[in-house]
Order: structure tokens, then sequence, then C-alpha cells
């Protein structure tokens, strides 16, 4: 057992399932402090289970990352409890399949609400606390669609790949403050945003033969990365974006 992050305290949004859910549990076993939120209580109720059961200490919040209150109530909770935030990971997000002249302004508000909005809200209430200690690791999670269009995802294209440049954004502003922030951008993940597609046979065959690895990415995949950069070991790497996705990027989708 490695303990990377021992003494350390993490945010993990979108905490109730899958990436998060996976990244969350990760950083328990590793010895950090986690505050994990959703606005899924069931399944946040769940993970915090899972993550105390790695023996680490651990406070869930019910948030809409869409909403300032709900964000900056989570972030100053954190900072009673623990002290200080070392860790910020934003992978809160949601999906869009529409075409784009159907589109309606709520569904275009939804979509970048929370996968855009949200990390900003995240970021800043964050960033105080990282400045003044001259110490701090962001990771987004983007993915591959900020960098290739997807069909009827035009929406989701457009917020992954703000949220790519908002990561490079804040990595320029901050970078004379030793706080790393970075992204990942994972390819096809089973997660509750996929199960739709990857439950039919056919439709998972045919993302497994673009993907030159022949498989669905797992949670704990994405996990792997998200912990990578959080670590000391990262140290140097700083406003990219690594993509996680089994070389699908590399291959004419």
């Amino acid at each position: 057992m490695c303990n990377r992050f021992e003494n350390k305290v993490a945010i993990v949004t979108g905490a109730a399932s899958g990436i998060g859910r996976a990244c969350a549990v990760r950083f328990g076993r590793e010895k950090a402090k986690v505050c994990i939120c959703d606005f899924n209580d069931a399944g946040l109720e769940e993970t915090r289970k899972l993550v105390e059961a790695e023996g680490a200490e651990v406070i869930a919040y019910h948030v809409d990352v869409s909403k300032l209150a709900e964000v900056e109530a989570c972030v100053n909770g954190t900072l009673e409890r623990f002290g200080t935030v070392d860790i910020m990971v934003n992978n809160a997000g949601t999906g869009q399949f529409m075409p784009f002249a159907m589109m309606p302004d709520e569904e275009y508000d939804r979509v970048m609400d929370i996968n855009v909005r949200g990390m900003f809200f995240f970021c800043r209430a964050v960033l105080p606390t990282m400045m003044d200690k001259d110490y701090g690791k962001i990771v987004n999670i983007t993915s591959i669609m900020s960098v290739i269009a997807g069909q009827g995802q035009s929406i989701y294209n457009t917020s992954k790949g703000a949220a790519k440049m908002m990561t490079q954004g804040i990595a320029t502003d901050v970078a004379g403050y030793h706080i790393n922030v970075n992204a990942v951008g994972p390819g096809m993940v089973l997660t509750g945003l996929t199960n739709n597609m990857l439950g039919d046979p056919d439709q998972a065959k045919m993302f497994i033969d673009k993907i030159p690895m022949r498989r669905i990415g797992e949670p704990d995949d994405i996990a792997s990365a998200v912990l990578f950069l959080s670590s000391d070991e990262a140290s140097y790497i700083h406003g990219t974006t690594l993509f996680v996705d089994g070389g699908m990027i590399c291959t004419n989708l």
C-alpha cells in the first residue's frame, strides 16, 4: 500500500459513481482525507462507506456544482473539518446527445453549467487556500471530445473544449504559486454516462474496434492518472491534458 497522500486533503466532485467514486476510494486507500460531493445522495452515501472502509476520514456534501452557494458550502465545510485543501478533482459532468439545429437553450445551459461553470466555481473557491500556502493540485476531468467532434454532441464538445482551455488558463495564472493544474481526458469509459451505449453489444463492439488496445476503459484507469497528477511525482507537469483512452485519440474516429 502506498501512502502518497498521507496528511493531504482532497475534494472530489461527481463522486457518487464512476470515475469520481474510483478517485475518492483510491485517495482514501492512499491515506488522504477526502471530501466527496454529488447531487445523487444514495450513490454518495455508498461512496462514503467505501472510502471509510479504506480507513480514511471522509465527509460528504450534497452539491449541485452549478450552484455557487452549494459549492462554497462544500469548500468551507472541508476547510472547517480538515483545515486545508491540497487537491481538487473536478469530475462532475454530464453528457449531451442532440443535433445542434434542434438544441434548445435549456440544454445548452444545462451542459455548460455542469461541465464548465461548476469547474470554475470549485477552482476559484479552493485557490485562495492553495495560494496562501504556496501549494496545491487541481485535476480537471475533460474528455477526448475536447479535441475531436462527435455527432450530436456539439455542446458537449464545446463544454469539454472550454474545460481544457480553462485548465490551461488557470495553470498560467497560478504557475508562481507551486500549484499544478492539469486535466485528464478519458476516452470511452464504462460509467453511468455510457451504460446505454455500451449495453448494446453491437455498439460496444463498434467502439472497441476503434480502440487500439481493444477494450473499454474502467473508472480505475482514469483514477490512476488522476492520482498521479495529484501527486508530487507530477510536480513538473503543468497545464497539460493527459489523455487516457487506450489509443483512441490517435485513430480516425
